[in-house]
């Protein structure tokens, strides 16, 4: 008898996070094998809120439009007060621009793993596995080894990479030793599910509502079948007493007064961590989802950002199995993913968190103020969607991805480019020139740069910040080479003198020779140069490989958002010296992230 042949990837967990992983493979040709311990897939109610980068994630493997016709459509999300007053409505069209989807999906986790199995059951690549709870994995020099208790094979299987998907309690985690370091809230959470309809009751009720109450904040969600409340307990409430029915009808009374008693559909208590795995890749393993993080449920940002670890795994292993550095595969997942969840999600979620249970009547007061302003000021409202939609943290980690993963080469011993990448991250990074003012990074124009590469590592040692270099009269490979042994973490290519195409060439030649130096190619304003003009001379850009479009000699902010929102694969580098630079809010809602500043810059208003 022939040995069944080993799985190149092994996919623990059929939740959405390991469904989605597994389905990206497999479209891909890759042989997966997808293991669950449950009999079945999860049918209890979970998360049911998906925001529109998972949307376009779910639209990349042709399954959003069945999503999108079991669910229901929330085109934005409100702010109520103690009284259930409304505060502020966030009108997510405002996102159409940026998105397909400027919409909520609400519908739940169990959808769309259902629906993925269908898909997966289908391919001849996928073996699905229930009954299969993994008891420990082991590392081997280029694998992975997976063990099943009672499999009767040592190990029960060896695999080329394994992406562990299976929640916050992960087998796979704890049997490689990664802590899961975080806390616990004093709070438990109670989630009462009701067939009654709450658009009864309220004037113009968003499908999500948030509650700011100090002693009864909470959330009101609707999903396909019920509306979904959730109520904090009080640490000396015991378990019993909050699951009661006595004391449900007694919590949803107070969200509205009914004549009746509540029909209630489901309840559950669960406790609320906020918790990050030390590491989220370890040898051939990844980590995802509930097994690399955990936060409280406040803006729906859990499911979501796991299949956004999912969409970046899955990059991860295909670069490694096209021939790119495993190492370099892993530790790109690791730190990306690791700085979404504890700096995009984390942070956001606790802020929301400490906002809606705040006490202080002067502090809860500023905050209602504060949302009423910005969803009555569409800039302002825009750019508060783009964080609380995601669509900010999956762009920002979506392109550190494409910039740690590209091109297949092996690591620089000095990587000032990456360490550049890492830190424009969803803000604009400030740019002074060589010798002016405090920047973030420096500037070193071509007229001023000595091409040898002991005198720029001699610059790059006196500045003691990454050191963007302009090229002008050096051949495009001989300036990388020499700004990468030099420890030079950008070299710019601007059309200010020379026609697009030419500094076309040299962008894709010096894309194809850095190992980390990043590479710009700019644009230039020039008398009776249009936007159109402008936006197609930085497609060539793009298209040949920059990391960063600069723009120079244009403030106007409504252009730099114009040429952002025809090339939002790479973020701006802006430098003006016909007028001063808007404020750093205003560059960064116009996709700038590096900003060449002629100090000082406008104070934010």
């Amino acid at each position: 008898m022939t040995a069944e042949p080993q799985p190149t990837i092994v996919v623990v967990g059929m939740g959405p996070v390991g469904m989605i992983a597994a389905l990206s493979l497999a479209r891909r040709g890759l042989t997966v094998t997808v293991l669950e311990g449950g009999d079945d897939l999860a049918t209890e109610s979970r998360a049911s809120t998906f925001h529109p980068p998972s949307l376009e994630i779910l639209a990349e493997l042709g399954v959003v439009d069945e999503l999108i016709a079991t669910g229901l459509k929330a085109p934005g999300f409100q702010y109520r007060g103690h009284s259930r007053e409304l505060i502020a409505h966030l009108d997510m069209a405002l996102l159409s621009e940026h998105t397909a989807y400027p919409f909520r999906i609400q519908n739940e986790q169990g959808t769309l793993t259902r629906i993925i199995r269908r898909h997966l059951e289908a391919m001849d690549n996928v073996t699905l596995r229930f009954g299969a709870p993994v008891e420990r994995v082991e590392m081997g020099r280029d694998c992975a080894y997976v063990y099943l208790p009672g499999d009767k094979r040592e190990p029960s299987y060896r695999a080329d990479w394994l992406i562990a998907a299976d929640g916050a309690g992960s087998a796979v985690r704890q049997s490689l030793g990664i802590a899961f370091e975080g806390v616990t809230y004093p709070e438990r959470f109670l989630v009462a599910s009701t067939t009654h309809d709450f658009l009864d009751d309220f004037d113009d009720l968003a499908y999500v509502s948030y509650v700011y109450d100090p002693d009864d904040w909470g959330v009101l969600l609707r999903t396909p079948n019920h509306w979904r409340v959730l109520f904090p307990i009080d640490e000396d409430e015991p378990d019993e007493v909050a699951l009661s029915p006595e004391r449900i009808e007694e919590r949803l009374q107070g969200v509205i007064a009914l004549d009746e008693p509540y029909p209630v559909a489901h309840s559950t208590i669960y406790r609320v961590h906020q918790r990050l795995a030390a590491t989220f890749g370890l040898g051939r393993v990844l980590l995802a989802g509930d097994a690399a993080h955990i936060n409280n449920p406040l803006g729906g940002m859990g499911m979501n950002s796991g299949i956004h670890d999912a969409h970046a795994a899955v990059e991860a292993v295909v670069y490694a199995l096209e021939g790119g550095d495993p190492q370099r595969a892993v530790d790109t997942y690791a730190r990306v993913r690791y700085d979404a969840a504890a700096v995009d999600v984390q942070k956001n979620t606790q802020k929301n968190y400490e906002e809606m249970r705040e006490r202080d009547e002067r502090e809860r007061a500023g905050r209602k103020q504060e949302m009423a302003e910005i969803a009555a000021d569409p800039e302002r409202a825009r750019a508060y969607l783009m964080g609380a939609s995601m669509l900010s943290s999956f762009a920002t980690s979506r392109r550190r991805m494409r910039r740690g993963l590209s091109p297949v080469n092996p690591k620089s011993s000095r990587p000032a480019g990456r360490v550049l990448s890492d830190q424009v991250r969803g803000t604009t990074l400030l740019v002074s020139a060589v010798g002016g003012g405090e920047g973030e990074a420096v500037y070193l124009p071509a007229e001023r740069a000595a091409w040898s590469s002991d005198a720029l590592a001699g610059v790059v040692d006196s500045v003691g910040a990454p050191l963007i270099v302009g090229v002008s009269d050096v051949a495009a490979g001989d300036a990388v080479a020499i700004a990468e042994r030099a420890g030079v973490a950008a070299v710019e290519f601007s059309d200010g003198a020379r026609e697009p195409a030419a500094v076309a060439a040299d962008v894709a030649t010096a894309h194809g020779a850095r190992h980390d130096t990043l590479v710009i190619g700019t644009i230039a304003e020039t008398e009776g140069r249009s936007v159109d003009d402008l936006v197609a001379a930085g497609r060539l850009y793009v298209d040949a490989g920059a990391d960063f479009l600069g723009v120079r000699g244009i403030a106007d902010p409504d252009i730099l958002h114009a040429i952002h929102r025809a090339l939002p694969e790479v973020p701006l580098a802006v430098s003006s010296s016909a007028a001063a630079l808007p404020s750093i809010r205003q560059l960064t809602l116009a996709g700038v992230g590096l900003a060449f500043v002629p100090f000082p810059l406008k104070e934010t208003p």
